[in-house]
C-alpha cells in the first residue's frame, strides 16, 4: 500500500514570539522554582505541561517528531487556550495578528508546515478583516475557531459576514473548542476531572454543529466548508436525532431551502476519537471522503498509533490513502 503524503490537521502550536502580546492576559510559559513547567493565558493556568522546549513550541523538534511518527505535512493551529475571545479587542487583535504573522513565517521557512489563522471573534468585522489578511497576504489556508464566543453561539447573525468571507476566499473553517474554564466560570459538572476538556469538547462541538444547521448557516452558505475536531464531537453519533427533530418538531417545518444531506456534506471530521471501533463507526456513517487524520500532535492525548488504527479499519479501496492525506489535500487546497 502506497500513501503519497500523510497530512495531520490537528496539531496546535505555541510560539515563543507570541508570548506577552495580549496585554495582561499574556500568554506566558515558563518554569517554577521547583523546576515544574507552567503556562498561563489570562487567569487560566496549566501546571506540569510540556510547552517549553518541546515539539509544541520548538519548530525543529516538531519537524523531528513528525519524521519519527511518519507525518509529511502538518496544519499548525492556535492553542485553543489562547483564543482570547474574552479579552479587550485591541489586545486580542494584537495577539491574533502576531500569532498569524509568526505562523506564516515558520510555514514559509518550512514547507512541511501549513498554517491556520486565529481570529478575534468578539468583533466579527475585525475577524473578517484578519481572515482576509491571513489568507491573501500571509498564505494561511483556513481559520481555526472555538465553538462559541463567551457563550455567544456561532449561529448568531453577527457572524453572517464571516461565513460569507470564508466562501469568497474559498477556505474552510475548523472548529475546536477552548476549555470552558479558560473563558468562563464553569460548575461542578465540568470543573472536576478536567471534564470541560475530556467531555466538554465533544458536547460543545455537537452543539456548534446543531447551531450551524438549525440556524440555517449551512443552508445559506452552500460553499462554506466546516471541519470539526475530535471526530465531530457528539454530532455524527447523534445525526439521527438531529434529523428526527427536523422531521417531527414544529420548528423543523420549512426550516431549510436545501436538503439536510446537502448541508451535512459540507462537514468533515478528524480521526481523533481514540478507539478503532469509534473510528470505524465514523467511517461507516460518514464515508471515507469526510474523515481526515488528526493526531492532536504533542498534546496530552496525542494519537501516535494513528496509522495502525486507520490501516486496521474496514475500508474501500483508496480509503487509507484518503484519510491519511488525500482528503486534507482536497479540503484545504494543499498542492
Amino acid at each position: 500500500m502506497t500513501v503519497h503524503r500523510v497530512i495531520d490537521v490537528h496539531a496546535h502550536i505555541l510560539l515563543p514570539g507570541v508570548m506577552g502580546t495580549c496585554g495582561h492576559a499574556g500568554p506566558e510559559m515558563g518554569f517554577r522554582s521547583d523546576g515544574s513547567e507552567y503556562f498561563r493565558a489570562g487567569d487560566y493556568v496549566l501546571d506540569n505541561v510540556r510547552f517549553n522546549n518541546s515539539p509544541f513550541s520548538v519548530v525543529e523538534q516538531r519537524l523531528e517528531k513528525m519524521t519519527e511518527i511518519g507525518i509529511d505535512l502538518q496544519l499548525v493551529s492556535p492553542n485553543p487556550i489562547t483564543y482570547f475571545y474574552h479579552q479587550p479587542i485591541d489586545a486580542a487583535l494584537s495577539f491574533n495578528r502576531r500569532h498569524n504573522d509568526e505562523v506564516a513565517a515558520i510555514c514559509r521557512a518550512n514547507q512541511r508546515l501549513i498554517g491556520a489563522a486565529c481570529l478575534p471573534l468578539q468583533e466579527p468585522e475585525s475577524a473578517c478583516n484578519e481572515l482576509h489578511r491571513a489568507v491573501t497576504e500571509l498564505g494561511l489556508v483556513c481559520s481555526y475557531i472555538g465553538t462559541d464566543v463567551n457563550g455567544l453561539a456561532l449561529s448568531d447573525p453577527r457572524f453572517e459576514e464571516l461565513w460569507s468571507e470564508h466562501e469568497r476566499l474559498n477556505v474552510p473553517v475548523v472548529i475546536h473548542p477552548g476549555p470552558r474554564g479558560s473563558y468562563m466560570k464553569t460548575d461542578d459538572f465540568f470543573d472536576k476531572w478536567e471534564l470541560d476538556v475530556i467531555y466538554g469538547f465533544a458536547i460543545d462541538e455537537g452543539l456548534a454543529v446543531a447551531h450551524l444547521l438549525f440556524a440555517g448557516v449551512l443552508d445559506r452558505h452552500p460553499q462554506l466548508r466546516v471541519h470539526v475536531a475530535h471526530g465531530g464531537g457528539f454530532a455524527p453519533y447523534q445525526k439521527g436525532r438531529l434529523m428526527a427533530a427536523i422531521e417531527k418538531r414544529p420548528f423543523g417545518k420549512g426550516l431549510f431551502n436545501r436538503s439536510f444531506e446537502d448541508q451535512w456534506a459540507q462537514l468533515s471530521f478528524d480521526s481523533a476519537v481514540h478507539r478503532a471501533d469509534a473510528l470505524q463507526f465514523l467511517v461507516d456513517t460518514e464515508g471515507t471522503d469526510k474523515i481526515l487524520l488528526g493526531s492532536n500532535f504533542a498534546g496530552w492525548d496525542a494519537e501516535f498509533g494513528y496509522r495502525e488504527m486507520i490501516e486496521g479499519l474496514r475500508l474501500p479501496p483508496g480509503g487509507v490513502e484518503a484519510i491519511l492525506g488525500g482528503n486534507a489535500a482536497r479540503i484545504f487546497g494543499i498542492a
